[in-house]
């Protein structure tokens, strides 16, 4: 089911942001500047939280290249934007905007999954323009990315984000959704 990958997925980035990263970069590693070929072989294999946040911090813009490169997989491009969840910086968020308000809306399911991951970075990074761009994805067609909407707005944690989470909440009719609008909604309203 779509939407047990959307929650592993959620999952994935709650584990890393709470674990230890054991697998840094070994020393031949953090001497050798990262290519865009090492960053999409390791992309290709794992989306681990732990190469995930190793790649946000020594490459980037590698992983931006990567995420808006139509040329490459619809996986590694995925993990490029989640792995982007970790990369705080002023280039990267700006980046993650601009990649939302290109893929909205579209009707391809590369784009959804994209616009998921997008999401859910840009919801972990936080900031002035999340709710304003993430909540017309509530009223997405497709359920996985009104699902992941509702996720990110829940972990801005911006009280702006109740009222559009309610709206969503009062309409929705998948149970996986509205589960994950709850808990949104609890998040959110925890943050007072």
């Amino acid at each position: 089911m779509a939407t047990a990958g959307a929650i592993i997925h959620i999952t994935w980035l709650l584990a890393g942001l709470v674990a230890v990263d054991g697998g840094g970069p070994s020393n031949s590693q953090a001497t050798k500047k990262p290519t865009r070929a090492d960053v999409e072989a390791s992309l290709a294999k794992s989306s681990a939280p732990g190469d995930l946040q190793r790649w946000a911090a020594s490459a980037d813009g590698i992983l931006t290249v990567v995420a808006a490169d139509r040329g490459a997989s619809e996986t590694v491009r995925g993990r490029a934007l989640a792995a982007l969840a970790y990369a705080r910086t002023a280039r990267v968020h700006a980046f993650l905007e601009n990649f939302i308000i290109e893929k909205t809306p579209s009707s391809t399911a590369v784009d959804h999954l994209l616009l998921r991951r997008a999401a859910v970075s840009l919801g972990w990074q936080g900031g002035a323009r999340v709710v304003e761009l993430v909540a017309p994805l509530l009223d997405s067609t497709d359920a996985e990315v009104r699902l992941d909407a509702a996720a990110a707005l829940g972990l801005c944690r911006e009280r702006d984000a109740e009222a559009p989470l309610r709206a969503r909440l009062a309409v929705e009719t998948e149970a996986g959704v509205k589960r994950q609008l709850e808990a949104a909604l609890k998040a959110v309203t925890a943050a007072r």
